[in-house]
């Protein structure tokens, strides 16, 4: 996660999302976002594909949106992390694993398939996420 993490804030278009107007991070929610980070990606390998999944990652979607953003945390951070942010976001995600797998010990063609899943996982995670977006004005 900290690896991820520090990918993300070292890009200034991604981490200004994380930023309160003061114009400095706002380390109190950017802790409580670590939390949801982890059990998404915890979420991610092992929950079901149920409903109750698939109504949390709607949930996901509309926090980085105006209808939910800093509702969950009381946060004063910018009210619309715009889509290509998003997006962005998750390509980090998907493509920064090699190394995780390698130090594992994995090796050769499990490596292949575990990056390949991986990918798969946070791209339906993003396209999900991504549905509420689909309103006048945040497209």
């Amino acid at each position: 996660m900290d690896s991820w993490r520090a990918v993300i804030g070292a890009q200034p278009h991604l981490a200004k999302w994380f930023f309160g107007p003061d114009g400095k991070p706002d380390d109190a929610y950017k802790a409580k976002l670590k939390k949801r980070f982890v059990q998404w990606a915890l979420d991610a390998c092992f929950q079901p594909h149920d409903q109750t999944w698939l109504d949390y990652q709607e949930e996901i979607g509309l926090r980085h949106t105006p209808e939910k953003k800093n509702q969950t945390d009381g946060a004063q951070t910018p009210s619309l992390v715009p889509l290509p942010y998003l997006i962005a976001f998750g390509a980090v995600v998907a493509t920064t694993t090699r190394k995780f797998f390698v130090d594992a010990g994995v090796r050769d063609e499990e490596l292949h398939q575990l990056e390949a899943a991986w990918a798969k996982a946070v791209q339906l995670h993003i396209t999900l996420w991504s549905r509420p977006y689909v309103k006048e004005g945040l497209w």
